[in-house]
């Protein structure tokens, strides 16, 4: 099964390769030499237009070609157990960078260009300095939110403490709603600051906590001084301080529901943000523009999404290819990983063999993103038996718990460029127990399986 699906997806990438090339340079030809033979008769008005057209028509085609070569690129590595091209390209904004070079010079280039050019505030790899808590109450309506977005009691502890810019917020998708992206205006997140749920039951999600750019302040110099008020210091610090405003409920009970519902950050996204028409352009150059890619890895990613749109118009495979499985029984895999254990992520055609037709196992979706990460090794970070639903703030409790994986999280390049950067939730049926004996060196995650084939 291996090799026919990557026979079949790398003779549908070549096809169309050839065909772009081919038709690209033709076109380029006729545009070229056409000029001379219809001046004569055309006036010069339409000559110049047809040229400028077939200028535009040939160099597309050529661009889907480079695109094409760089989806067979990235596919060949894949299945060699390589690193993705586009996580490679963009390891220098991973969080694992940004929190290796907490407090070292690591701006990003260009900042004055890329601020004409419309960046935030504050843009990746800046230093900030989260505002004291006083500050942030200041800030607040009386429900506990500046423009929609929740100050959360879990985040009071980091209140004065330094931290680095890791990724400019510039919009979320409605996961529970209209399936569409929303703006999100003057919204950063910080590297490392992850949601640990102690206000919301023991939730166990682990999202990114989301920083208004009015809780946060440029630095140059990294905080050495303790946090201020941790989560259970804050409403004795709210009295203290004789400010009438603090945190907003995390938890409501309805009218017409039994069991209530919890209120944070990411059930408030859709009331914080606003619709974003489909077609506007500036939803993929933000994230450029605020550092939250390189230009390579933007450019690999565009490239590929033309690639992909070319295929789907006629019919090709797009790329990364998914299978899903043609039975309605999940496979159920019980390993009971525990935190600190190595695991490697199967072959992806060992996974698509556990989905259901709608790309399911037990009910968890396997998203295209999480194919990057595919005969690659981690470590097993926790296991993940209970989250809010973004959609409709109950607590779900999972019958079969997931595990999330240390270091791997979604890149967003499928996705509009989403910087949300949340931990896929993985089913121990994708993933496959490793001794640690057998690995070369057992302290470095995130490498490639002995036998993938690496080069």
């Amino acid at each position: 099964m291996n090799i026919q699906i990557m026979h079949a997806a790398t003779t549908s990438y070549r096809k169309t390769i050839v065909a772009s090339s081919v038709a690209g340079l033709a076109v380029i030809a006729v545009t070229y030499a056409g000029p001379t033979l219809v001046s004569a008769i055309l006036p010069v008005w339409f000559v110049v237009l047809l040229t400028a057209l077939g200028w535009v028509v040939g160099l597309l085609l050529l661009l889907v070609a480079l695109g094409g070569l760089l989806v067979d690129f990235r596919y060949s590595g894949r299945e060699r157990g390589e690193e993705d091209l586009f996580l490679a390209l963009n390891r220098a904004r991973s969080e694992a960078v940004s929190l290796d070079q907490t407090g070292r010079s690591k701006a990003v280039r260009f900042p004055r260009l890329r601020r004409w050019l419309g960046a935030p505030a504050y843009i990746v790899n800046d230093t900030v300095r989260i505002r004291s808590l006083q500050e942030i109450l200041a800030t607040l309506d009386a429900n506990g939110c500046l423009d929609g977005l929740p100050f959360m009691p879990e985040m009071a502890k980091y209140c004065g403490t330094v931290g680095t810019v890791f990724r400019c917020v510039d919009k979320i998708y409605d996961y529970g709603g209209r399936k569409d992206m929303r703006r999100l205006k003057d919204t950063v997140s910080i590297a490392g600051l992850r949601c640990d749920g102690s206000a919301h039951d023991g939730c166990q999600a682990k999202c990114y906590l989301l920083w208004k750019t009015a809780w946060i302040k440029r630095t140059e110099v990294p905080a050495t001084s303790g946090v201020e008020p941790s989560v259970e210091q804050a409403g004795a610090v709210v009295s203290d301080i004789g400010i009438d405003r603090s945190f907003g409920p995390t938890f409501v009970k309805d009218d017409d529901a039994a069991d209530g519902r919890y209120v944070c950050q990411y059930t408030q996204l859709v009331r914080a943000s606003t619709r974003m028409r489909p077609s506007d352009p500036r939803q993929d150059l933000r994230p450029l523009i605020a550092g939250n890619l390189r230009v390579t890895a933007f450019g690999v990613a565009m490239l590929t999404r033309l690639f992909n749109a070319v295929q789907r118009l006629r019919g090709g495979i797009g790329f990364p290819p998914m299978y899903h499985g043609s039975g309605t029984a999940s496979r159920h895999v019980d390993l009971n990983l525990q935190p600190g254990e190595l695991v490697r992520v199967c072959d992806p055609e060992k996974i698509f063999e556990t989905l259901n037709p709608s790309g399911r196992n037990r009910g968890l979706w396997f998203d295209r993103g999480m194919l990057s990460y595919c005969k690659r090794w981690y470590r097993v970070l926790s296991r993940i038996d209970k989250i809010i639903d973004d959609a409709s703030g109950r607590m779900l409790r999972m019958k079969t718990p997931c595990i999330v994986l240390e270091g791997v999280d979604a890149s967003g390049e499928h996705v509009r460029f989403l910087a949300q950067h949340d931990y896929p939730f993985w089913r121990e049926a994708w993933l496959e127990r490793v001794d640690p004996r057998a690995q070369p060196d057992a302290s470095a995650p995130n490498q490639p399986a002995p036998g993938s084939g690496q080069r």
